[in-house]
């Protein structure tokens, strides 16, 4: 179950009427280019940043690709990203919440580490292809209306998932979640 029916299902016992809907996101007519959140907050989580750099260049020589992040290190990293990749533009520490909450509506796809990027696309109604690497979708935490359809993972791993969060150290110490990625199948889901 994910998560967010986990949660309903507790206001249930408690006598509370839940109906999960996502009938009321706002959708954007006007659908263009693709967004990319390349970070997580653990290291378990997010693909090293050269095959997404690789990736990065890849999509933007057919599409317009369209960087999220936060903080400063990141930033930084996007900014060289965008001045290195042409048809790409960062938008990490440039726009508020509501401005980039906008921006994902317009999408037309996200792609996303198993990270908050994921469920702000999926609060937005725009499809997001989840990239996952320590973690795995079905500890419940695949965004609420997104497609198991658009997960791409390293399937036959039998340590996955080393974390149901993403903060463990890898205890086979080679990282074969991130180090056997493709990001073809990223491609071929775009």
């Amino acid at each position: 179950k994910k998560t967010v029916e986990r949660y309903a299902d507790v206001f249930r016992e408690m006598g509370f009427k839940v109906e999960l809907s996502q009938k009321l996101r706002p959708v954007s007519e006007h659908k263009t280019g693709i967004g990319f959140a390349p970070f997580a907050q653990h290291k378990g989580k997010m693909l090293p940043l050269e095959k997404s750099f690789e990736l990065a260049r890849l999509l933007a020589q057919k599409h317009t690709v369209y960087f999220f992040g936060g903080g400063k290190k990141e930033t930084e990293t996007l900014e060289s990203w965008e001045s290195k990749i042409p048809n790409t533009k960062s938008l990490s520490g440039k726009l508020s919440l509501t401005e980039e909450l906008q921006k994902i509506s317009e999408l037309e796809v996200m792609i996303s580490m198993d990270s908050a990027n994921m469920h702000l696309a999926s609060l937005m109604g725009t499809r997001c292809v989840s990239i996952w690497c320590e973690t795995h979708p079905y500890a419940g935490f695949l965004g609420f209306g997104q497609s198991e359809e658009d997960v791409v993972q390293v399937k036959d791993l039998s340590c996955r998932p080393c974390s149901v969060f993403g903060d463990k150290e890898c205890y086979r110490g080679d990282w074969a979640c991130l180090e056997e990625f493709t990001i073809q199948k990223v491609i071929d889901k775009i």
